[in-house]
């Protein structure tokens, strides 16, 4: 994939030695377009890089569309559903990463394709989708 994928915007925050993404753009985006699934934004972020957890490995925003629109500009007005994988450290990208791959992706993938299409009411308000992981737990996901 090119710069240009299935988002607007995106960005990537250069990491520290000891830290690694646990996804690439190119596998992440080829998920999003077999989905079908376009994004206001994709961006792979240091995060908070501490060494408690839980681990927030990918997060998944859908901002209100109701937004009172008085001080933005009206040229540009991105999607509402944005996606921020968060850097790991690189003992745990290997084994997140495969989870991510076989079975978190999909689920991700899933709940973003639907965002847009839960009504009215739904997208009138935020809603948050996380994958956080516990070395003592593993993976969970939280929705808001």
């Amino acid at each position: 994939m090119s710069d240009e994928g299935p988002w607007q915007r995106y960005d990537r925050d250069k990491l520290p030695k000891g830290w690694a993404y646990p996804i690439g753009r190119d596998k992440l985006g080829a998920a999003l377009v077999a989905a079908g699934v376009e994004l206001g934004s994709l961006s792979f972020g240091a995060g908070e890089r501490r060494d408690t957890e839980p681990i927030y490995v990918m997060t998944i925003y859908w901002l209100s569309d109701a937004r009172p629109k008085y001080f933005q500009s009206r040229d540009f007005q991105p999607a509402p559903l944005m996606m921020f994988v968060s850097a790991v450290p690189s003992s745990l990208r290997l084994p997140i990463g495969q989870a991510l791959t076989d079975v978190w992706l999909e689920q991700a993938v899933a709940w973003a394709g639907q965002a847009s299409k839960r009504g009215n009411a739904w997208t009138a308000s935020d809603h948050h989708w996380y994958l956080k992981y516990e070395a003592k737990t593993g993976f969970t996901v939280e929705m808001i």
